[in-house]
């Protein structure tokens, strides 16, 4: 048999530098047009006091982020054993930026033990009640507050149905080799992280808005404007949704013709209080604590 991992290799290590261009290329053209004077006005404007606001923000996002990861993993480990899922999370941040487009937070999963498809359940549990809110969100805020983009809502007859096929297959094929195991709480699990999931695009509305407050946007403008970006963030497409978070967030605001200064901060500062980080903390946790997959091969690991 021939032997295929030169070629995987090749084809990963292409997708990554080639994700890293698009972020390049983006941001190239982004910055590269802003006025440098206008944008340290607008820096100024918000001062440390906004910036300490939306960093505080930023690390009750990240407790409500792990509340959801710590949700749907427990429902898949041992009752009576421990283990350092606070490392693990933190982990998720670091890997994102080794495996862009987002899904570097799916190497996280393989510090945690059990079979493959008891974990990739659990991830999509967690990602997948944010995925549901940030669409919902997003269309019921799109129709409302943006009814120039209603003539688009055609496309979701093809989108919707393709999300739903595609995740319905995941499940039921993992699904069958549960078999003889305990199953997936997937209703107890999903009534804590819908309700988390809906808390955490609200948190980021809000570091939006405490930004953007000075160009006099309103908040529900503002929380729609968020669902639009996280979903397209979501998108495998950039190196840790750089370039398109910003990109689409000023797509979004030019319905408010506020400066572009302006618009293309609030998407850079939360990406440092969010993303960047919370991504360094987990850098220092995989060093210090040298974690490898084989970490959870012994008994018990307690949390603390």
């Amino acid at each position: 048999m021939a032997d295929k991992t030169g070629p995987k290799r090749i084809k990963k290590i292409s997708g990554y530098f080639l994700k890293i261009a698009v972020s390049t290329v983006i941001l190239y053209f982004l910055l590269s047009s802003l006025n440098i004077t206008q944008l340290s006005a607008v820096l100024s404007t918000g001062g440390w006091i906004t910036m300490s606001q939306v960093f505080f923000a930023g690390v009750g996002l990240w407790f409500v982020e792990y509340l959801r990861f710590y949700v749907t993993t427990k429902a898949i480990l041992s009752k009576n054993a421990t283990h350092p899922l606070l490392r693990v999370f933190f982990s998720g941040y670091a890997l994102r930026f080794l495996i862009p487009g987002g899904l570097g937070e799916v190497g996280k999963m393989m510090f945690v033990p059990g079979r493959y498809s008891q974990r990739l359940i659990a991830y999509l549990a967690d990602k997948g009640s944010l995925a549901f809110v940030v669409l919902v969100g997003g269309l019921a805020g799109a129709w409302t507050v943006f009814p120039k983009m209603r003539p688009y809502y055609w496309i979701l007859l093809v989108i919707v149905p393709m999300i739903f096929l595609i995740a319905r297959d995941i499940v039921l094929k993992q699904g069958r080799s549960l078999a003889g195991e305990r199953a997936y709480p997937f209703k107890k699990v999903l009534w804590v992280t819908i309700p988390l999931s809906f808390l955490h695009v609200f948190i980021v509305a809000l570091q939006y808005w405490l930004v953007l407050r000075s160009a006099q946007i309103p908040f529900p403008a503002v929380f729609t404007t968020v669902n639009i970006v996280l979903f397209a963030v979501m998108i495998p497409i950039s190196f840790a949704g750089l370039g398109v978070r910003e990109w689409t967030t000023l797509q979004m605001l030019r319905h408010f013709k506020i400066l572009k200064e302006t618009a293309l901060v609030a998407p850079l500062l939360v990406f440092v209080c969010n993303v960047f980080i919370p991504a360094l903390i987990g850098v220092g946790v995989i060093l210090i604590f040298k974690m490898k997959p084989a970490l959870f091969a012994r008994k018990q690991i307690d949390l603390h």
